[in-house]
């Protein structure tokens, strides 16, 4: 079965001898011929057919061929189609006017049959090529506007070349009857690509083969246009001769250079994105491995850097990483680096959000690369203004070398991320070279995390609960409420081994509603059993008490599980309180309007400030357990509990200690004038029976 056309073409011309050599020319099974002898007639049966070329001829009756083309190009598709203006003049004015009525191209009368034929072939091809782009690259809408098609044929006797209209233009040469010599075309090729274009044309000549070729030229101006080049050799009744045609392509490269770098590049940085330094390093480690040399991948990432972009907007958050990416680089290109790395390699990238890379070549000296690192830490030391705010990021730094931390990109990557994590965990403004010891510590920390985020499901956490003793009745007032894990193989596990991992996972959301959830729930339970009006202090995280559900959450605990408000007692980390203090106060406030006691939880060791305690709506601060270790036998450590409890005194707050183990603390907390203890020596943090049946003993009665 025979496929159908792939083209349609329509003549236009009032001469039916005309349009009769131009169908004879034309003979192609590929090829759909209709015929128009009037401009109106053109008009529908382009509208009906919506051809693909259509050959216009200039001059007829009633409507000419520019005011035809005109109409053609506002019809339906009309743009898409090529139209080809034939006219007997070959003035440039002519040909100016065809081209402002929408012409794609021009052929002039009397026609050189042998080129005709391929001509028109030529620009269904170039035609349906754009056509294609348009449709499946939007980026290359620019190259929709279709480049201008230019003709030429030589002789290879004569020196010159017969060319159309359009190389005169592109070139901004003036358009002459002797024509165009090969020499002035040459001189216009881009000395880069004469080479090229020489070495094909020599060929052509000496061997008759085509060419098929792209090449850049720049016009009188100075343009520098890109030009896609094809030629067929033939031999007629006169000689060889070579027929070409200039296509200009300028658009088209324009377009995938944008792509290009859209595709490799950050637009915010201006470095190379994460796709392009995965391929770099691809590169330098097979180039590192084949010459035996070393290559160093740190990977850097700056401190704190949601927080200021959640603190001062996007704008300054952007601004912030291109002076950051400007740093790195400025820290590059020291005399002292550049003396031992030269390699064209050494990359600096954009990989994602705050992280940055670096990659160095042929280093050895890990003296060489502390320097580096370090200079980079020190460069962050100083703060950025940005937009009329002095805003402070450090960064962390983690290093691998290649081939001792890993000898694939994705092994140096994981290292490198590895020792940039560790970097972060020992209080981050630092930089930490990759071991095998953070591997495993890194493989430890992942196991934890894939379970943690099954032991909410399988119910494998259990609140243990630490009674607090009022010293002047030796009476059980409250409990502090203390996550345990329950692992199905490593057994009880105490909140040191897992909380930073549910932290940095966010876990801790999830984790702590319940903790807040159980904790009032069972004491509800023991105040209506026993008749005490026992309270349950809770820890919150520094991301607990940072996230917007907070006064939510509490609500709903203590209308879920009847507790009174006044028996909660939620415990906030100085830190905690300090991250953000304008939206603090607010919520210090409403959870104190809601009748929920707060309290400071580890008073002493954090950024301790009276500033604070006069503006937070505080009940409670907790004298750390390390003050308390060491109160009877140091005294700057029995001097700072005494201040602690004689400033909570003055403010009209409680006091309460953590890690009570002797009774010589007891007494020496007491005389300070301490009224509240918790710790060891009254008992040690034990599961929810354990307490009842000290309340048990202690009320003499198992129901209230």
């Amino acid at each position: 079965m025979d496929s159908p056309p792939l083209y349609t073409v329509l003549i236009v011309d009032d001469d039916p001898v005309t349009r009769l050599l131009m169908k004879q020319s034309l003979q192609d099974p590929n090829l759909t011929i209709i015929e128009a002898q009037n401009g109106e007639q053109a008009i529908d049966l382009f509208a009906e057919h919506l051809p693909d070329i259509t050959l216009l001829d200039v001059s007829m009756p009633g409507m000419d061929g520019f005011t035809c083309c005109r109409k053609l190009r506002s019809l339906p598709k009309g743009q898409q189609s090529a139209i080809v203006m034939v006219t007997i003049h070959d003035k440039v004015d002519e040909i100016e006017k065809a081209f402002e009525a929408g012409a794609t191209d021009f052929i002039t009368k009397p026609f050189k049959w042998p080129l005709f034929s391929h001509r028109i072939h030529y620009i269904l091809n170039a035609n349906n090529t754009l056509r294609e782009l348009s449709q499946s690259r939007s980026k290359l809408a620019k190259a929709q506007a279709i480049a201008h098609l230019v003709y030429w044929e030589w002789d290879f006797k004569q020196n010159r070349i017969d060319c159309s209209g359009d190389l005169y233009r592109l070139l901004g040469i003036e358009n002459t009857s002797q024509g165009v010599s090969f020499k002035h075309i040459i001189r216009h090729i881009f000395p880069e690509d004469r080479a090229l274009f020489k070495q094909v044309l020599r060929r052509a000549i000496n061997q008759k083969h085509s060419y098929d070729i792209e090449y850049r030229v720049q016009s009188e101006s100075g343009q520098l246009f890109y030009l896609h080049e094809r030629t067929e050799i033939i031999e007629d009744y006169d000689g060889w001769k070579i027929i070409g045609t200039l296509q200009d392509i300028t658009l088209l490269k324009q377009s995938e250079q944008e792509i290009a770098y859209f595709t490799y590049y950050d637009t915010l940085t201006d470095l190379p994105n994460r796709r392009l330094f995965l391929e770099q390093l691809e590169t330098a480690i097979a180039r590192a491995r084949h010459k035996q040399q070393s290559l160093t991948l740190m990977f850097i990432d700056l401190d704190h850097f949601k927080h200021i972009n959640d603190k001062f907007g996007h704008l300054v958050g952007d601004v912030l990483l291109c002076e950051a990416a400007a740093r790195i680089k400025d820290c590059l290109r020291d005399a002292d680096l550049i003396a031992v790395s030269k390699d064209k390699d050494d990359r600096v990238a954009r990989f994602a959000g705050d992280e940055f890379t670096v990659m160095l070549t042929n280093i050895d000296n890990v003296d060489v690369l502390a320097n580096i690192a370090q200079r980079i830490v020190a460069k962050f030391e100083k703060s950025f203004d940005i937009k009329g705010y002095n805003v402070f990021s450090t960064v962390s730094i983690g290093i691998a070398l290649f081939p001792e931390d890993g000898d694939n990109v994705q092994s140096l990557m994981q290292h490198a991320d590895v020792a940039m994590n560790h970097a972060k965990e020992l209080g981050r403004n630092n930089y930490q070279f990759f071991s095998t010891e953070m591997n495993d510590y890194l493989y430890e920390r992942l196991q934890i995390e894939q379970d943690l985020r099954q032991a909410l499901e399988r119910n494998e956490f259990l609140l243990f609960y630490q009674p607090q003793i009022e010293v002047e009745t030796n009476k059980i007032i409250g409990f502090e409420a203390l996550l345990r894990w329950l692992h199905p193989t490593k057994g009880l596990l105490g909140p040191l081994t897992f909380i930073d991992v549910a932290e940095s996972t966010g876990l801790i959301i999830t984790i702590g509603e319940w903790v807040l959830n159980q904790a009032c729930l069972q004491t509800h339970k023991w105040q209506q059993r026993f008749g005490g009006q026992w309270r349950v202090s809770v820890n919150l995280s520094a991301m607990q008490f940072n996230q917007q559900l907070l006064l939510e959450q509490v609500g709903h605990c203590l209308n879920a599980s009847r507790l009174p408000a006044s028996s909660l007692e939620l415990e906030i980390t100085e830190t905690a309180m300090l991250t953000d203090v304008m939206e603090t106060i607010p919520l210090l406030n409403a959870l104190k309007e809601m009748g929920v006691g707060l309290a400071i939880d580890d008073f002493g060791t954090g950024y301790s400030s009276l500033s604070y305690l006069k503006n937070f709506p505080i009940n409670t601060l907790k004298i750390d357990k390390t003050f308390v270790d060491e109160i009877v036998g140091n005294p700057k450590d029995a001097a700072i509990a005494r201040t602690i409890v004689q400033l909570a005194d003055n403010l009209g707050l409680r006091t309460i200690a953590e890690g009570v183990e002797s009774v010589e603390q007891v007494n020496m907390l007491t005389t300070m004038g301490c009224k509240e203890l918790q710790g060891y020596y009254y008992s040690k943090p034990l599961p929810a029976s354990e307490i009842e049946r000290l309340l048990v003993n202690a009320y003499g009665m198992q129901n209230h």
